[in-house]
């Protein structure tokens, strides 16, 4: 038999590879995705520390129907302050509590990952429970801690067309109203909630309006707002902020304010669209390239990029949730 010819691998594999193995491995993002969806259902134990935050010091996250968030703390408060808060009134509040998940399906591309989950929300003034289907891309740092986020809440419109009906009799209720107009009511619950967390929290320099009467006056001439609204200047983006109020009135107080601070404010469509926010990309690195990856790369450079993309062959890991096993395999 003749000898075999030495097979002759280039040096650019072996980077790939150790940057491959760098990576943890499938079972620990599974896990890590779990211990998110488990801090989500679980708001009030992550405010007050009971369980770590899975967010990085620089995180940075974005929820399509509201904004872009940055830093570990504010993060920290809309992911988690905002539904700690919304379970710990006595009022039927807009905005319910996770109380339990399913994680629907699941894509791992080290260190990025992408989940389909279905939260239950509680409403339990009313003993109602609606699920919520939530889609995240998700990239994580060496230390599996989240350091970008992309979240998208699945058919949050229909949500609300569906969950504020059945809340309307008990805010009739707490209010002693007799109104049935919808619309009004909603509007007037709104400026209630949001005018009773100004007139509490913010005082001194964080002061909005001169009197609970004058932000009564404002946020009932305040439109409410689409649902997919939530970071714009309306009632509904105020709502969504008082949450958050009682933790830090320095920041959150003029994003209920008249002002709506550098949260509740118009935005531009292009923009917002066009804006690449993350300080990692949310695109599986062997394979991907987005904008912020070559925004500094020749045209022609980066057509080379995604033709040697297409041509190397690397090692991709391939998790089946279902059994909880994996395989590594060289599908190119």
């Amino acid at each position: 038999m003749l000898p075999r010819a030495p097979i002759s691998i280039p040096i650019a594999f072996f980077q790939l590879f150790a940057l491959t193995v760098a990576y943890r491995q499938p079972f620990e993002y599974l896990n890590a995705v779990q211990s998110l969806a488990t801090a989500f259902t679980n708001p009030f134990a992550v405010v007050n520390g009971t369980l770590p935050s899975p967010l990085a010091d620089d995180v940075v996250g974005r929820i399509d129907v509201t904004t872009t968030f940055v830093g570990q703390e504010l993060n920290t408060e809309y992911l988690f302050g905002l539904f700690a808060e919304g379970a710990s009134v006595n009022t039927t509040q807009l905005i319910g509590t996770p109380s339990s998940y399913t994680i629907q399906s699941l894509v791992v591309e080290p260190p990025v990952l992408a989940v389909s989950l279905i939260a239950n929300i509680d409403y339990p003034t009313v003993d109602l429970s609606v699920p919520l289907q939530l889609d995240l891309f998700i990239a994580y740092d060496n230390e599996l801690k989240i350091i970008s986020y992309d979240a998208i809440l699945r058919r949050w419109g229909e949500y609300l067309t569906y969950v504020i009906p059945l809340l309307v009799p008990k805010i009739t209720e707490e209010l002693n109203l007799t109104t049935t107009n919808v619309t009004e009511l909603i509007a007037l619950k709104t400026a209630v909630d949001v005018c009773q967390m100004s007139t509490q929290y913010c005082t001194g320099s964080n002061q909005q309006y001169a009197s609970n009467d004058a932000c009564m006056s404002f946020m009932t001439q305040l439109p409410f707002g689409q649902p997919w609204e939530g970071g714009m200047d309306n009632g509904i983006c105020r709502y969504i902020h008082k949450n958050m109020v009682k933790y830090r009135p320095e920041v959150h107080c003029p994003h209920i304010g008249p002002t709506g601070g550098d949260m509740c404010i118009p935005r531009n469509y292009v923009q917002v669209t066009e804006n690449m926010p993350f300080n990692q990309t949310l695109l599986a690195y062997n394979s991907s390239y987005n904008a912020l990856d070559v925004k500094n790369v020749p045209a022609a450079n980066q057509i080379e990029l995604v033709k040697i993309g297409t041509e190397t062959v690397y090692i991709t890991t391939v998790a089946f949730v279902r059994d909880i096993f994996f395989r590594i395999i060289f599908p190119r």
